[in-house]
């Protein structure tokens, strides 16, 4: 049985005193703003079940008597940037809508017995959920007779067929036009990497990478299509260091399903002597800050993850307002940066 976390635990990981950590989940108005917002993302990527995220407009010791509506994701989601500003767009909105929202973190035994969040049963207006789960655990939700929104969804889900809204950040044309560039300048050794079955998100970049090979009337490998099943979704470098080190060549040109996965692409390549864009190209997706370290930039797409979040509450409270609406399947606008990885094969004379 996991663990439960306590303020002593978010205290000691912080180095600050628990009297600390209670005042500023507790919106405390002597606590800065700065102290708030660390001790609450720490306290969301350790799955500290009590957070509730404070209005800044509402004054210390308002009596709070809102409506609720939950978001609901994996807690180990919101250890990255990405994912805690998706989540403060969705705060914004619903606290400035005059409802509470309250999170609630999935577990992987969750997952595994199906056994729901018991926030959903508790007087809750409507739910959103955060990131791609399980195909039997996405339908369970699905099921619920409450109104729902899911940023991001399982792929194996039908989205002509699903009965809900679902909000995405645009994939397939952006990695489309990424792989149509690689194609136009040199490159016809191509190799994708992405866990694919994972999210909606990656099959549809898979899918743009598709068209552009098709396109071009290119010939892959299959042994570069990097797309099965994976322990961290080849989020992880021990997954990057097992697929590559097994093949055997090396393509001209790696498209990655995310800027994670560029990166740890990109420091095996440094390990065994190949440099970045002179010998192998290397493309992302999601514009992380880590990739501002590499000494050139890197050709990803760019998105607002605030933005996916403030969409993602404005489509629930439309929903709320009006349940018999069509649903809809959103996705917001993306802006593809071609950056020096990914420079031509023919200006770095090969």
């Amino acid at each position: 049985m996991s663990k439960k976390i306590t303020t002593s635990d978010i205290s000691n990981r912080l180095g600050i005193s628990r009297n600390t950590v209670s005042k500023a989940l507790n919106n405390h108005h002597g606590i800065t703003e700065e102290t708030k917002r660390k001790v609450i993302e720490q306290a969301v990527a350790m799955g500290y079940k009590k957070v509730k995220l404070p209005s800044l407009d509402d004054p210390p010791g308002t009596v709070n008597l809102a409506k609720s509506i939950a978001y609901v994701t994996k807690s180990h989601l919101h250890v990255s940037g990405f994912w805690m500003n998706v989540m403060r767009g969705v705060e914004q909105i619903i606290s400035s809508s005059g409802y509470e929202m309250k999170l609630s973190f999935i577990k992987e035994e969750d997952i595994h017995s199906l056994g729901l969040p018991h926030i959903l049963g508790n007087g809750i207006e409507g739910f959103i959920v955060a990131g791609s789960i399980t195909k039997l655990y996405t339908e369970k939700l699905i099921d619920l007779p409450l109104p729902k929104v899911f940023i991001n969804i399982n792929p194996d889900i039908s989205l002509s067929e699903l009965n809900a809204d679902v909000v995405f950040m645009e994939n397939e044309d952006s990695m489309f036009r990424i792989t149509r560039h690689l194609i136009q300048t040199g490159h016809s050794d191509i190799a994708f990497i992405g866990d694919i079955s994972s999210c909606r998100s990656f099959l549809e970049r898979w899918l743009g990478f598709q068209r552009a090979v098709l396109e071009a009337k290119l010939t892959i490998d299959p042994n570069h299509f990097i797309i099965s099943d994976s322990t961290d979704n080849y989020q992880s470098y021990e997954d990057i260091v097992h697929s590559l080190s097994s093949m055997e060549r090396l393509p001209s040109a790696f498209v990655c399903v995310n800027d994670r996965t560029a990166l740890h692409v990109i420091k095996y390549l440094n390990e065994i002597g190949k440099r970045v864009p002179e010998d192998i190209a290397v493309s992302g997706f999601d514009q992380i800050n880590e990739a501002e370290f590499l000494g050139y930039t890197l050709t990803t797409v760019s998105n607002d993850e605030y933005q996916l979040g403030v969409r993602s509450a404005e489509q629930l409270l439309q929903r709320l307002k009006d349940p018999d609406r069509p649903y809809e399947t959103v996705r917001l606008s993306t802006k593809v940066f071609f950056g020096e990885s990914t420079r031509s094969r023919y200006s770095a004379g090969l």
